[in-house]
């Protein structure tokens, strides 16, 4: 009797060791992986260097002025991973529409799309990395709506989309970044939206990419649409245009956050909204009296006039520019001439049109060098004239 007692015992043993053994199995993955069959994020390698849209932007001179600190942007997208060094003190709890609970900090896309959108908005600056957010002091209220980013072979509902912007209301967000498109008008959402704007919050939303029509919710009366900009200047072939097209920005291989760390690139109009969304940031922060309607108002008055001539579908009112846009006076604001933008290699694209400041300068050194050079030409030539007559005289 005692043997068979001990024989079960060690059976009983024996299946409770590989029960045991099991539980971390199975618990483990599902701790560390939350977002089900996609891989654990891993670092990405950083990108030490600063990439065109900031020269272009000019950000160092920009956040001499303003870094949108007090501001709550919102930015509807797949979440954002907060464990990046660069937005661990930027992102605020949002919330998760795909779960209905407080959240939002979790970031499933494969590629960290809510991560790297955030990243463009927000990003603090840190040592040996080119990237900043183009508002560096305002906080993130990340508001996830699906675990891919805007996809054609992945639409969003526009249901789920209108939840996500009551949600951001209620977050007391000063600006909306609505990173999806969509291609049908829905009671829902046009309702949601118009809430917003009663509400005095910017929205931004992009205009899509790869679709033709127009494309909601930046069609919607009070949203500013955007289009992307390669960096020639020129549109993205795959840039929606037409009449909800209110700005452009850059919008092609943007040096922007990855999950956990390091950096990847961004190539959307998604990208492009993100940075107009840090530009309404800005604004906020410098007038906080200032209405929707009036910052909405400056970003189009301070833009820059592009090769596509003015106001048109594929361009809209110009390419934002935070610097003009925080600096200009109201009255002396307009649309700048047509003009083709600087190389991206300069330090600095210039504001408006004609030579960056660092040619001007060259070219006076230069034109003053050749002036001198001249008058001691001249002068030596007059003082030869005057040795050689003097040397005839006294022969």
């Amino acid at each position: 009797m005692n043997r068979q007692w001990t024989v079960a015992a060690r059976q009983w043993t024996v299946v409770a060791a590989v029960v045991a053994a099991s539980v971390p199995a199975f618990a483990t993955p599902a701790a560390a992986n939350p977002c089900g069959s996609y891989a654990p994020p891993a670092a990405a390698p950083r990108i030490a260097a600063e990439d065109w849209a900031q020269r272009w932007l000019g950000l160092r001179r920009v956040h001499a002025l303003q870094t949108g600190a007090g501001v709550r942007v919102a930015v509807v997208d797949t979440g954002v991973d907060p464990g990046h060094p660069q937005l661990a003190a930027a992102v605020d709890q949002g919330w998760d529409v795909t779960t209905g609970k407080a959240g939002g900090t979790i970031d499933c896309d494969g590629q960290g799309h809510g991560t790297a959108i955030s990243s463009l908005v927000a990003a603090r600056p840190a040592d040996g990395v080119g990237l900043v957010g183009v508002a560096p002091a305002a906080t993130i209220v990340p508001v996830r709506v699906a675990d891919n980013g805007p996809s054609a072979q992945q639409p969003l509902s526009p249901e789920r989309l209108a939840a996500a912007v009551s949600a951001a209301v209620k977050l007391q967000a000063n600006v909306i970044h609505l990173s999806y498109a969509v291609t049908t008008d829905s009671p829902a959402l046009r309702g949601a939206v118009a809430d917003a704007v009663k509400r005095n919050i910017v929205l931004v939303a992009a205009a899509g990419d790869g679709v033709t029509g127009p494309t909601f919710p930046a069609a919607y009366e009070g949203v500013i649409g955007v289009g992307a900009l390669a960096s020639t200047g020129v549109v993205v072939p795959t840039s929606a245009t037409g009449s909800h097209v209110d700005l452009v920005a850059p919008g092609q291989n943007l040096v922007a956050a990855a999950r956990v760390g390091g950096h990847t690139t961004a190539s959307t109009t998604a990208a492009a909204a993100a940075l107009v969304s840090g530009t309404a940031a800005l604004l906020r922060a410098a007038h906080p009296g200032w209405s929707a309607a009036q910052v909405t108002q400056r970003l189009f008055a301070t833009a820059d006039g592009t090769v596509g001539g003015p106001h048109n579908t594929a361009y809209g009112y110009g390419s934002v520019n935070p610097y003009r846009a925080l600096s200009e006076d109201t009255a002396g604001a307009g649309v700048v001439p047509t003009w083709t933008p600087a190389p991206a290699g300069l330090p600095q694209a210039p504001v408006q049109p004609g030579w960056p400041s660092p040619w001007r300068r060259s070219m006076v050194w230069a034109a003053t060098l050749l002036l001198v050079a001249a008058l001691l030409a001249i002068g030596s030539a007059v003082t030869l004239a005057f040795r050689r007559r003097h040397r005839d005289r006294t022969v």
